[in-house]
């Protein structure tokens, strides 16, 4: 199963899709970017260029309300603490005192966890509601940082040894000195300097305490730290400012007013930066030009006179690949390929997609297939049309009696006993087509091979209840092509086997053309249907998708869970109803039933094995009619 960020290859872990998806709305809320996203990393980060920040995963296997404490509390020293009260310009000013050290890594990581105090007490003052979340991260990293002290200091790893007696230092305040009794006496002699933490009221003080204590260990402290257990700085590239005098001056920010030189303003800026390398730049046609003809590989000075010999057309991120030519059976081929851009959501920018009909297949004998499948499934289909319109049924009455005008009712009694008396009735009109539109999304990735026959079975027989029923509907399979898919951009297909457009008309070949491709981007696939039913004037929509897995693209495996968690938030929020039937050839194991409910919640059925594909399909397309004649 697919995790986030993966900083171990082999770690095989899922994630709750949903708990993710509210601390990320957490974060963007507390630090007011719409734009922030979440991941776990080993350690907490920052990561600008990408517009994320990353939680610890050193929560993780802990008891869960522990687990939900610990990442609420690296939460809000990300967004609430450092996000604004982190003045980059002391910091690089710290820097570039310590670079020439040789304890360097110490020095960084050590102002860190003095900023990390700090913050979190200012949190705690402005935030009262945090404190319990703060609590659980101090006792459970005090416990850490005394196991670590013991065993580095056994291993000779002195300055790791040290850092963590610091650490503790600031938590557990005089009962450290018991612990420290068979140390160096230097391990004693800084906390008199590492006391003024807790006075520190901004960045440039933090550092200015971390210097004292390092040039009263210059003699003492030779070897670096040999492991690293703050990564908060290594992303914070410094930044350029126009007047390079300003880093001379000492900010004093004792009153805890946001720094204008913070991690905000540097991811803003790097927010901004990649919005405007977004967009039609470097479009361009040539048309003439100055550039010199190649005649028997002699290049000959440049000419405006000279005549055009051919025309070239520029691409970028906004048209790439909207005009592709092909030769097929010495013809050209055009491709009508679309960008998805910022509409599909962040993780499908650079995704390119092509909407067509599904190629028919040739086979003599689907004809035939079909003829047998549907005389199997007759009984269903009829017994279900039967069902579904008996209930329309029941909702009505079979005439509207005592009116004005219409029919002259058999019974006159009422002209004699009635002051107004209304005689005459109207029989309903026939029923009209029932309001709903549906949508099918057919996952068509490599893992679907062994499971496409049965698959099509299904589909036909949702196609064919809808046809009798006279409901619009699309068919639509969908995969990702992963040998042309790259970095710059992932190309995906949706084959549309039968669209609303058609009506009652007979598709069967097309589903039985169904074939398996690559790989499945299933937020992509799910936010272009809503897209197509959301424009529809239908009054009930309905997205009725089948997978057998969890999401698998280029660049997608990391993030896929969630951001299908968020496209089914997204559609649900739009007033479309989802419904997921998980396939599967054998019994679904419990790590398999709990992915699909992170993502689809409780929407989500499970077909056992493949006979039971026809029957769940039935089961969902009931829950969802339902839903229209109640």
């Amino acid at each position: 199963m697919s995790s986030v960020n993966r900083f171990i290859q082999f770690n095989n872990e899922t994630i709750n899709a949903k708990h993710m998806i509210q601390l990320e709305q957490l974060a963007r809320a507390l630090s007011r970017s719409p734009y922030l996203t979440l991941t776990v990393r080993k350690l907490m980060e920052f990561r600008p260029k990408e517009g994320a920040i990353s939680i610890s995963h050193f929560w993780k296997h802990r008891d869960s309300d522990i687990e939900k404490k610990g990442q609420l509390s690296d939460l809000y020293l990300l967004t609430a603490g450092f996000w604004r009260y982190f003045d980059l310009s002391a910091w690089n000013r710290y820097k570039e005192e310590v670079n020439h050290l040789p304890i360097r890594e110490f020095a960084l990581q050590l102002a860190m966890s003095a900023e990390e105090f700090r913050l979190s007490n200012l949190i705690r003052h402005q935030r009262p509601g945090t404190e319990t979340a703060f609590v659980v991260r101090e006792d459970v990293y005090s416990i850490f940082h005394e196991q670590q002290m013991t065993v580095n200091f056994n291993k000779g790893f002195i300055s790791d040894s040290l850092f963590s007696f610091l650490y503790i230092a600031l938590r557990k305040g005089s009962h450290i000195t018991l612990l420290v009794d068979e140390y160096p006496i230097y391990f004693k002699r800084i906390l008199s300097k590492w006391q003024f933490v807790f006075d520190s009221k901004s960045t440039a003080d933090s550092c200015q305490i971390c210097l004292d204590i390092l040039y009263a260990l210059e003699e003492e402290l030779t070897k670096d730290l040999t492991h690293t257990f703050v990564s908060l700085h290594e992303n914070l590239q410094e930044t350029v400012y126009e007047d390079k005098n300003k880093r001379q001056i000492e900010q004093e920010n004792s009153d805890n007013s946001p720094s204008s030189e913070s991690i905000e303003e540097m991811f803003r800026t790097w927010h901004r930066e990649n919005k405007k390398q977004q967009g039609p730049h470097l479009e361009f046609e040539l048309t003439k030009g100055n550039k010199g003809k190649i005649n028997d590989g002699r290049i000959e000075e440049g000419d405006e006179s000279n005549e055009i010999d051919n025309e070239g057309t520029g691409t970028s991120t906004s048209n790439k690949k909207s005009k592709q030519l092909g030769e097929v059976n010495g013809k050209t081929d055009k491709k009508r390929t679309k960008q998805s851009g910022e509409r599909f959501g962040d993780e499908h920018q650079n995704v390119t997609f092509e909407e067509k009909k599904i190629n028919l297949r040739t086979d003599s004998n689907v004809k035939e297939n079909i003829g047998i499948i549907r005389l199997q499934q007759k009984p269903l289909v009829k017994a279900f049309t039967k069902e579904i319109r008996k209930r329309i049924d029941q909702k009505q009455e079979s005439k509207r009696t005592r009116l004005s005008k219409g029919r002259l009712t058999p019974n006159l009694t009422s002209l004699i006993t009635d002051q107004r008396p209304k005689p005459f009735y109207k029989k309903n009109n026939p029923s009209l087509p029932m309001d709903a539109v549906f949508g099918l999304l057919v996952d068509s990735s490599a893992s679907m091979i062994d499971k496409m026959e049965e698959t099509k079975k299904a589909v036909l027989l949702f196609h064919d209840v809808l046809r009798n029923l006279g409901i619009r509907h699309d068919i639509v399979s969908y995969f990702e092509d992963a040998y042309e898919a790259s970095e710059n951009e992932q190309p995906n297909t949706f084959l549309f086997c039968h669209q609303v457009e058609d009506g009652v008309k007979d598709h069967s070949e097309a589903i039985f053309s169904l074939d398996a491709h690559e790989d499945n981007r299933d937020g992509l696939a799910i936010r272009w249907m809503a897209e197509r039913l959301y424009s529809r004037s239908e009054k009930h929509k309905f997205i009725l998708f089948f997978s057998d897995g969890e999401p698998s693209a280029y660049g997608y495996a990391a993030n896929g869970i969630i951001d299908t968690a968020e496209a089914v938030i997204e559609v649900e929020k739009k007033g479309i109803h989802i419904l997921h039937l998980f396939l599967s050839s054998e019994e679904p194991v419990e790590e398999q039933l709990q992915l699909f409910q992170m993502m689809f919640g409780s929407k989500t059925a499970t077909a056992k094995n493949v006979d039971e594909f026809t029957t769940q399909t039935l089961r969902l397309l009931r829950r969802m009619l339902y839903l229209v004649v109640k």
